[in-house]
């Protein structure tokens, strides 16, 4: 992109257009994503593991306290369950958009979060 800036700079063309039409692309209504991680410690103390996923869907199945179904990507659906320890915050209801934060420790302890989903807006960059 510098390169094309720079090219286009030097010939006197203005890439105003093209930015703010690259800037504006919004996120559709009905995206997901799912993502996983794991996270080692080794080295002094004792070695740790911790397996984490983050789900952006749709509320498929939901029982207060006991169980959520998200339907994400490609329409799989994830399913976690809710014990006494998860954090479940804002309005969770079918058909609505959630994020779902699940964490596993190699020692057991399971966090799991579940909040309304809201995208954030992109800022414009100043040119």
């Amino acid at each position: 992109m510098k390169r094309i800036v720079a090219i286009a700079a030097a010939a006197g063309l203005s890439l105003a257009g093209v930015v703010v039409a690259q800037t504006k692309q919004a996120t559709p209504a009905t995206s997901t994503m799912e993502s996983e991680s794991t996270m080692k410690h080794t080295g002094p103390g004792p070695n740790t593991k911790e397996k984490s996923q983050l789900v952006v869907g749709v509320v498929k199945e939901y029982d207060a306290g006991k169980k959520i179904v998200v339907t994400g990507p490609k329409n799989k659906d994830y399913s976690f369950d809710l014990d006494a320890n998860a954090g479940v915050t804002g309005d969770i209801a079918v058909g609505k958009k959630v994020k779902v934060t699940y964490t596993k420790s190699n020692d057991g302890t399971k966090v799991t979060t579940v909040a309304p989903y809201v995208a954030k807006k992109k800022t414009k960059k100043a040119a």
